[in-house]
């Protein structure tokens, strides 16, 4: 099964959070955490939501059209993969 489970983890924030389908993708789960996360995807200036990976990796429900850098994620358009650590 793809997603969070219980004790996945946001660094910065310090919080484990278990991932629920009802999120379109990270960055939806990040804002109903009230986490602080820099967009512009939704006003069509892309890579603004680019955040570090501190573990695992990310899937992308549609390709990027530019992948992010290494060990980074676009969290606007994936959800997790496993037990991701995020810095966030």
């Amino acid at each position: 099964m793809r997603g969070w489970r219980e004790g996945d983890v946001l660094a910065r924030t310090d919080l484990a959070v278990a991932w629920s389908p009802q999120y379109a993708s990270i960055l939806e789960l990040a804002e109903a955490c009230d986490i602080v996360v820099r967009w512009s995807c939704r006003t069509g200036v892309c890579h603004t939501c680019e955040t570090t990976l501190v573990g695992d990796n990310v899937d992308y429900d549609r390709e990027p059209i530019e992948r992010p850098a290494r060990r980074s994620a676009l969290i606007c358009c994936a959800p997790p993969r496993d037990n991701l650590v995020l810095d966030l």
